[in-house]
């Protein structure tokens, strides 16, 4: 158990408001455009910007929760002093434990004493975690950037059909790339639909162009 990184999902939220923040907070990203149509990128990035913060202030909660069970509680764990280790160590588990006691074979004969302790610490966090909600919140945020990668998926399969759909789709992919470190592949479909984008409004203007010499 480690405390969560605290600075995942402000590094998305930065992102996404030093390049969207003044393209889109107007009613007028939802104007129609294009003979009267709207454009279905704008919805979907309406959608996802919703869930975006909504996870965003589910992970902060959850994040506030965990600093608070580690201050008041601590993560489960003994610190194991034998006159055969050089200085105390903190165990956090019993395969921890197993692996150290591997090699220092005298140190099995505590492995009763140090299963106990941590169990027992392991029912305090358990019974302040039920108490302040953390796990819960965790399970929330989990279903919230579930919900945000489902609307994500959308925001890209729809076709941008006018250049603030063009804008609100690369908002959400430099969002993603400020949310790298969660191991998420480098956005190669969505860089792809973006260029197939740019080709279409490309065509659209150039055909309206020859509409107007003719």
């Amino acid at each position: 158990m480690s405390l969560s990184r605290p600075s995942r999902r402000d590094l998305l939220s930065a992102a996404l408001a030093m390049v969207g923040g003044s393209s889109f907070n107007s009613s007028a990203a939802a104007a129609p455009q294009d003979g009267g149509t709207t454009d279905a990128a704008i919805g979907a990035w309406k959608a996802w910007r919703a869930a975006h913060r909504r996870t965003l202030a589910l992970c902060r909660k959850q994040q506030r929760l965990e600093s608070e069970l580690a201050r008041t509680i601590g993560f489960p764990q003994v610190v194991l002093a034998a006159a055969e280790l050089p200085s105390p160590v903190r165990i956090n588990s019993l395969r921890q434990f197993d692996e150290l006691a591997a090699g220092l074979p005298s140190l099995c004969v505590r492995r009763d004493e140090v299963a106990t302790a941590l169990r027992i610490h392991q029912h305090r966090w358990d019974d302040a975690d039920r108490a302040i909600g953390y796990s819960v919140a965790r399970q929330e945020e989990a279903a919230a950037s579930a919900d945000e990668e489902r609307l994500t998926a959308m925001l890209f399969a729809a076709d941008a059909t006018s250049l603030r759909g063009l804008s609100a789709k690369l908002d959400v992919l430099i969002a993603i790339g400020a949310d790298g470190a969660e191991g998420r592949d480098f956005p190669w479909p969505e860089l792809r639909h973006l260029r197939r984008d740019v080709a279409r409004l490309v065509q659209l203007q150039t055909q309206r162009e020859a509409t107007v010499t003719a």
